[in-house]
């Protein structure tokens, strides 16, 4: 061993020894650590200088100086391995970054998967409505075997055949790529009130490549409907006295460009009311109506009776809703296109008046022009208490009734005002009423002549009842009492209809021998022609049948007209729609002529063959709410009366 190794030795072991010294003194009990009596007496010790070393070599070295060198040591030791761990972590990270985004991995979020629908914001009910959908795919992996699942709301109709419902759609995209788009177009047709929003729902589904998870992402989309595919109107009274009768007129117009297919009505009846009769007659259970398929722009029409009772102030809320027919249940409706409400308050007067006109008792009265009516009133006390000095008037207001033909039957009637009094003075039953106590008045008038009131559009007038009386209340005294009724009265349009046969006049020009020879075909003009009077009337059509042995030419005019021909049963068909009001008076009449031909067998020799028979005009009478009908005089044969060209005898068909 060298001397250097000998010192590094002795010096290794005197460190040892000095701090198992320091380590003895620390805890030691000994003297050396208090004060002792020599050191408190002349205050602090001098200690010899000469023993304090002068360097740092040796086993001089200071024991606490070597403490502190070794814990320095120590930590700096633990902040490099922890600078070094820190540095290799980052290292890490980045790499981990760098290699996603360069593609080292395959994340896939719904969140990268975007959906855009683009489409009207409203639109009409009935109508077709189409969405472009595109799905984006900003993930960094394909979509495997993607699908399109739309959702639509109830009452939502396939597009191709709106009997059939829709209520959800499925298309497969694919695979849609990394960064790319795919687009589909659909199409549906939603049903329902003005106003509503409807919410489709569109996902797309998918799955990534070795994988059998399915995703999803979904999106809402809302459209309005602007418009109902029908217009529904219901007519009836606000108020009724319990127990009566009440009419309500159903009015249904289709507001779609399409045709509508089997259209239905239900009706909700209130508690308290009992059905009575229908125009036309129910399909089924007395609320359900099959209207069946309505062009765009017709009109139908329902009216329906019945009788409502309950307790004075009761509210009866009648819902009509219009729809298509349940494909499974032919009396439910499966789509609802609209529901419509009408409320009626019962009242229960103090004197009840039933009136009736021309024994209607209906609030609207249709009647003709230039007819006399009959009215019948019924007062009642429907209080437990005696009525007196019951007074009645009658008020005609409207200017289509003959002021000069009022008969008022034991009543007094008043030219100024157009109304005719009751009295006790008059009528001495009506002195006091007792309690179920009923007593009949009557009147007539005459409405004017259809040619007075042609100015006139939709004509009508009414009739105001008016009862007064006195009752004594709870103390004695006499009080007023009041009940009032008012009926209207509508008059309904003259539909006129002629028809006739023409050679050598008319818009068509004709051939054939005059009179009509055996075996040698001649031809005919038939002339239709339609008047109507006071109201405009929709859905107008004549009909009529030619006999086997006349022949359909084909040829009609104007060439606008709808005319047609159906060779089974022989049946010829005007469809002419609208006709105004005033035509065939202030306007000219409508008409159309046809040609037909007929080539006379042997055993119609000296006779005048038969050309048309069974013609009949019909429409309706929206105003008045009824339907219309004119028939022609007599068969049209080939005696042509009304042609200005024609002689006697020339209708005989001769050899």
């Amino acid at each position: 061993m060298s001397d250097n190794q000998s010192s590094q030795s002795r010096g290794d072991q005197d460190i040892e020894n000095s701090l198992e010294d320091f380590k003895k003194n620390l805890y030691s009990r000994r003297k050396i650590f208090s004060k002792s009596e020599e050191d408190t007496k002349g205050g602090f010790k001098r200690h010899d200088v000469a023993d304090v070393p002068k360097d740092w070599g040796g086993s001089g070295v200071p024991e606490t100086g070597f403490l502190s060198m070794r814990s320095h040591q120590t930590r700096w030791s633990f902040l490099k391995r922890l600078f070094v761990i820190s540095i290799i972590f980052f290292v890490i990270s980045v790499g981990v970054a760098v290699y996603m985004v360069l593609g080292g991995a395959n994340v896939v979020s719904s969140n990268n998967v975007d959906i855009s629908i683009v489409g009207p914001v409203s639109i009409p009910g009935g109508e077709i409505l189409p969405l472009e959908i595109s799905v984006t795919n900003q993930n960094n992996a394909d979509l495997e075997t993607a699908d399109l699942v739309i959702d639509y709301p109830d009452g939502t109709r396939q597009p191709v055949d709106v009997t059939t419902s829709l209520k959800r759609y499925r298309e497969a995209f694919g695979v849609v790529p990394k960064g790319k788009v795919a687009t589909k177009k659909v199409s549906a047709v939603l049903f329902g009130e003005a106003g509503d929003l409807k919410v489709i729902t569109v996902s797309v589904e998918y799955r990534l490549k070795g994988s059998n998870a399915i995703f999803s992402k979904k999106k809402e989309y809302s459209v309005s409907i602007s418009s109902s595919p029908v217009i529904v109107t219901v007519d009836s009274v606000k108020e009724i006295n319990a127990n009566q009768d009440t009419e309500f007129t159903v009015t249904i117009v289709s507001n779609s460009s399409t045709v509508i297919k089997q259209l239905a009505l239900n009706v909700d009846y209130p508690f308290g009311f009992t059905f009575a009769s229908a125009s036309p007659t129910p399909s089924w259970s007395n609320s359900f109506w099959q209207l069946g398929d309505i062009k765009p722009g017709i009109k139908k029409v329902i009216k329906l009776k019945g009788k409502i009772v309950g307790q004075d102030n009761d509210d009866r809320v009648f819902r009509f809703s219009v729809g298509t027919e349940n494909p499974v249940n032919e009396n439910q409706i499966g789509t609802n296109f609209l529901t419509t409400t009408k409320k009626i308050t019962l009242r229960k007067p103090f004197i009840g008046a039933a009136v009736v006109l021309d024994g209607d008792n209906a609030d609207v009265h249709v009647a003709q022009p230039g007819k006399t009516i009959r009215t019948d009133l019924t007062l009642s006390n429907n209080i437990g208490v005696r009525i007196t000095d019951v007074q009645v008037s009658a008020k005609l207001t409207g200017n289509i009734f003959d002021n000069g033909s009022v008969s008022p039957d034991g009543g007094f009637y008043q030219t100024s005002g157009s109304s005719i009094v009751w009295d006790q003075t008059l009528r001495p039953g009506l002195a006091a009423l007792n309690p179920d106590d009923t007593t009949n008045l009557s009147f007539s008038f005459g409405t004017l002549p259809e040619q007075e009131i042609r100015l006139i559009k939709n004509p009508q007038m009414s009739i105001t009842i008016t009862i007064t009386g006195k009752r004594p209340d709870d103390s004695g005294v006499s009080q007023q009492i009041t009940s009032t009724i008012t009926k209207s009265i509508r008059l309904t349009s003259s539909l006129g209809f002629s028809a006739r046969a023409l050679y050598y006049s008319g818009a068509i020009n004709n051939t054939g021998p005059i009179p009509p020879k055996v075996g040698s075909p001649t031809t005919y003009t038939l002339v239709w022609s339609l008047t109507n009077s006071l109201n405009d009337v929709s859905n107008v059509k004549v009909s009529a049948i030619i006999p086997s042995y006349v022949k359909w030419v084909g040829l009609a005019v104007p060439q606008g007209e709808k005319i047609s021909y159906n060779p089974v049963g022989g049946q010829v068909v005007w469809d002419v729609g609208d006709l105004k009001a005033g035509s065939g008076f202030s306007e000219s009449p409508r008409e159309i002529s046809f040609q037909v031909s007929i080539t006379p067998e042997l055993s119609q020799v000296g006779t005048t063959p038969t050309l048309l028979t069974g013609a009949t005009a019909t429409g309706d009478d929206a105003f008045a709410a009824t339907t219309l009908q004119a028939d022609s005089s007599a068969a049209i044969t080939t005696n042509l009366t009304t042609d200005i060209g024609f002689k006697e005898g020339q209708g005989k068909v001769t050899k």
